[in-house]
């Protein structure tokens, strides 16, 4: 059951990646297409992904391309914005599906507590 079901919140989950050259808007497209339905996919100038990699503090350096491997280091972090797009909590790589699913909903049920009270 994913998260939003879980919880009655609507999730709008982005992908953004940090390789532009590589990764067209059509290529966006159906990478994501094999993630969530409602996954969004995000392109941009080289410019615009460095910049936005900085704002989030994300790492990436392309390797080396060894017999045909392409390879891209890069940070594995999930963020939670809330509507205005303020971080709400950050997940890191060692956060199962289930619980990264529990923190999401632990966390937009404070969030919504916390709205209902203001």
């Amino acid at each position: 059951m994913l998260a939003e079901e879980k919880a009655g919140f609507d999730i709008v989950p982005v992908f953004i990646t940090v390789d532009p050259e590589r990764d067209n808007v059509e290529q966006v497209r159906e990478y994501v297409k094999e993630f969530h339905p409602k996954l969004i996919g995000l392109t941009g100038s080289l410019e615009e992904i460095k910049k936005t990699a900085r704002a989030y503090r994300i790492y990436y350096m392309k390797t080396s391309e060894e017999d045909s491997d392409y390879l891209v280091d890069h940070s594995i972090i999930t963020y939670l914005m809330d509507p205005n797009m303020e971080l709400v909590k950050f997940f890191g790589k060692n956060n199962d599906a289930d619980a990264l699913a529990d923190g999401v909903i632990k966390e937009m049920k404070q969030y919504k507590s916390i709205k209902a009270k203001a």
